[in-house]
């Protein structure tokens, strides 16, 4: 409840009456108390939101007899429904209105929620990213909105097995159907042109094919009563027994979950028929699920484990029991009864792989963190730019970096979550002029004049390092000055010169002049995503040990001969008007967990450059970009970081930034000598970290055609290039994991493994297509240095693929 940040109306202010789309949600609780302590739990959570003033009342239902009722005979209870079973109480839920007039017709759509789910943002914004899913298309496509998962689930904690993503989801904005159904009164955040991903329901596996989902799960209101039907059916014809319970398939919340996945299956013609094939999932995280306990014993899930199996030492007072043990319901009880609550802000700044968490943190009512670290950091933020051209591009992308303030300066101060750690009070944006020859920087500053003229509390202070003197855009700022005597926040704008001509060069020159200590990269074309700095430093500085923090990225186009949609779909297109037609190409997502991206990136670079944040005196200890590399500079900085510590690198899966691809990119116009450059990193990142070559030194037992082969397979020349690609591959994996052996996880070495096997499969589908189909000699010998090397390789770590290689031979 507390979680979902529900709307209070301030009586002082008639202007804070705004209709809101909450208005039109009832909310249904329903609670099963145990013991008397539990029930007094209860109550005293109800009488909270009945004493706040929000536009929505929660309706607790109470099931079943309370026990130890006695011990409540002071509290009213004429507005509580008790002595009923799930069943019947959750077909009162779904068949009653409480925010809304009692005669007004049956809702349009269900969520469910379980106990153990933390909202990572407002019950508002989740609710308008599962209704503009849900309403992507007239045809109802879309069956259900999975709050739980994201981009960043490669794990399932309740059968802890691997869960990979779906191949087939793309990337939709919900903008137009945002701004076409909440404009006149929806929350401000709603309106950050976020997007969700659609796929195919049956395509997934484990977490991405469980379409009826209690933790989180949006759906129509008429398909959840077409799966009711079918339970109810499928109970009477088996007199009620069927397999969990004599009562039913309604006589138990994860009876219900179970049961109404197998309705799914039973009426799947019927979803098929109505096209009612695709699900989503939102585009960052907005929900964790705190497996810490079992409170019910019909199904047997394992409970998901912490660094301690216990509550976060680090969020405990004096006044709490060190040995409090979050499977110990009673214990949290004692807690929460005490005054303390979770800390949702720390949830916010820790990335997860799975949506089931055993983390507990812990704050107390106004929401201090315990954790020292998080409160050392300045709240400062550089943002670093190279301008070389783009006169055409860099209004829209400034300012989205300016609106990153605006958007905070907004936000309604909420003690839940957001703390010290969480607010954006200062920013530097430092300008490179890489040889700039066509006015853009010019139109930059003069596009953050306009748009912060209106904008209160706000001070902007440009300052010009060109030409061997500072120069103080002054009218400007004096103006300011008389209009906001006391900013809120500050922006600072440095224009540099770079030292020598390319972008390495300019980024150095650019990262001495940058005053704080997380400098945010950003390129002059490309767009900056509403609310990623604020989210990056959230996550910096609550986690020390991490060195660069990159994200998602949406790449398009704006060129008119593609299948284009309004350009309203960019973020801050109002600010920054642009006539073009705009075309998605598609979204980079990045690998989200740390020791698998560190071995992926021996293969080709996995994190977009704009959208990253790192810390400075990182980038400064292994001495900045290689001015020498013209176009892979970054994928060179990162593999050179990534020799120090395998895990210094993260990326969080939610979209940063926009990517703009034109006829002017690097990689268009530089795109050979890019590879090129990419291939002699990873060539010497394989020499240093793998092979253990010293600095200077290269194994010449090591050949780059052997790199190339094995990181694009379809140009390999000869057989014996594939097989010395693939013993390359086995003496890579078998040294990063030995070397990395106490730094990576589990899953993460699952990982790696499953990731060679894809690799080795795909060498050993070239060599037999391209090499060995018209001489089969090749595939008969068994010797390990054969030269079918690669297909006994493949054959002995994937038994279960025969299939695969009987269709290559046929």
């Amino acid at each position: 409840l507390r979680s979902m940040k529900l709307p209070i109306i301030d009586n002082a202010s008639s202007d804070n009456h705004e209709a809101s789309f909450v208005q039109r949600v009832d909310i249904f609780i329903i609670c099963r108390a145990t013991t008397a302590d539990f029930a007094e739990g209860y109550e005293q959570i109800r009488q909270t939101y009945c004493q706040v003033d929000t536009q929505i009342k929660p309706c607790f239902l109470y099931e079943g007899e309370w026990m130890g009722r006695d011990a409540l005979d002071h509290v009213s209870i004429s507005d509580i429904i008790e002595n009923k079973s799930f069943s019947s109480l959750l077909e009162y839920a779904l068949n009653t209105r409480c925010a809304t007039d009692a005669a007004s017709p049956a809702p349009s759509f269900v969520m469910f929620l379980t106990d153990d789910c933390v909202l990572l943002d407002c019950l508002e914004v989740v609710l308008a990213h599962a209704i503009g899913s849900l309403q992507y298309d007239q045809k109802d496509r879309v069956f259900n909105f999975l709050t739980r998962l994201h981009p960043g689930i490669s794990r399932c904690q309740t059968r802890d097995c691997m869960s990979p993503s779906p191949r087939d989801w793309q990337y939709h904005s919900l903008a137009p159907y945002l701004n076409k159904a909440f404009d006149a009164y929806a929350h401000e955040s709603v309106k950050q042109h976020d997007g969700v991903y659609l796929y195919t329901t049956k395509s997934g596996s484990t977490e991405w094919n469980y379409p009826v989902d209690l933790s989180g799960g949006v759906y129509r209101y008429k398909d959840v009563q077409m799966i009711l039907k079918q339970i109810r059916t499928e109970d009477k014809d088996c007199n009620g027994k069927h397999g969990f319970s004599d009562q039913g398939g309604l006589s138990h919340p994860n009876t219900f979950e179970v049961r109404g996945n197998q309705a799914v299956l039973a009426i799947d013609n019927d979803l098929v028929a109505a096209r009612k094939t695709l699900s989503a999932v939102p585009s960052r995280p907005l929900m964790v699920v705190l497996a810490i306990n079992r409170v019910q014993d019909v199904c047997h899930a394992p409970i998901a484990g912490s660094g301690e199996g216990r509550v976060a030492q680090s969020t405990l007072t004096a006044n709490d029991n060190n040995s409090t043990d979050p499977t110990d319901p009673s214990a949290l009880l004692k807690l929460l009864l005490n005054g303390r609550n979770l800390d949702l802000e720390r949830y916010l700044s820790t990335p997860y792989n799975s949506s089931h968490i055993g983390d507990v943190f812990l704050c107390d009512q106004l929401n201090v963190s315990q954790s020292s670290e998080l409160q050392e950091l300045s709240p400062d933020v550089s943002v670093l730019i190279p301008v070389h051209r783009g006169v055409y591009f860099v209004s829209h992308s400034i300012a989205s970096i300016i609106m990153q303030c605006v958007d905070e300066l907004h936000q309604p101060l909420d003690d839940e979550t957001r703390g010290p750690q969480s607010s954006l009070s200062s920013m530097q944006i430092v300008i490179v002029d890489d040889r700039c020859d066509d006015g853009s920087i010019d139109v930059m500053i003069q596009s953050c004049k306009k748009l912060l003229d209106s904008q209160q509390n706000i001070l902007l202070m440009v300052f010009d390092h060109r030409e061997g003197q500072i120069t103080l855009h002054e009218e400007h700022q004096q103006q300011q000055k008389r209009h906001h005597p006391q900013p809120t926040i500050s922006i600072a704008i440095d224009i540099i010169a770079s030292k020598s001509p390319g972008v390495a060069s300019a980024l150095n020159t650019g990262l001495d002049h940058c005053r704080s200590e997380l400098v945010a990269r950003m390129d002059a074309d490309d767009i900056c995503a509403p609310g990623r700095l604020i989210s990056q430093l959230r996550f910096m500085r609550g986690n020390s040990s991490v060195n660069v923090v990159g994200a998602s990225a949406v790449i398009f186009s704006t060129k008119d001969d593609q299948d284009t949609n309004d350009c309203t779909i960019l973020p801050y297109h109002s600010v920054a008007p642009n006539s073009n037609q705009c075309h998605i190409v598609r979204t980079s997502l990045p690998v989200i967990d740390p020791g698998f991206l560190s071995w992926t990136m021996l293969f080709t670079c996995t994190i977009s450059h704009p959208t990253v944040m790192f810390r400075k005196s990182a980038i400064d200890e292994i001495r900045g970009y290689d001015e020498s590399i013209k176009c892979a500079e970054d994928y060179d900085l990162w593999l050179r970081m990534l020799e120090k510590d395998c895990r210094s690198i993260l990326c969080l899966p939610f979209v940063g930034v926009w990517h703009r691809k034109h006829k002017h990119n690097n990689s268009v116009t530089n795109s050979l000598a890019q590879k090129k450059e990419a291939n002699e990193a990873c060539y010497r990142a394989i020499c240093k970290k793998i092979l253990s070559s010293p600095d200077d030194e290269t194994d010449e037992s090591l050949d780059i055609e052997h790199i190339t082969a094995l990181k694009d397979p379809a140009t390999a020349t000869s057989l014996d290039s594939i097989n010395n690609a693939a013993r390359l591959l086995m003496n890579m994996e078998s040294t990063f994991l030995q070397k990395n052996d106490m730094c990576l996880t589990e899953h993460e070495i699952k990982l790696i493994q499953n990731d060679c096997n894809a690799r080795i499969g795909e060498l050993a589908t070239i060599a037999i297509s391209k090499f060995g189909k018209d001489n089969t000699d090749h595939f008969k010998f068994n010797s390990s240095e054969g030269p079918c090397y690669v297909w006994r390789l493949w054959s002995d770590r994937c038994p279960n693929e025969q299939f695969q290689r009987l269709s290559l031979l046929c």
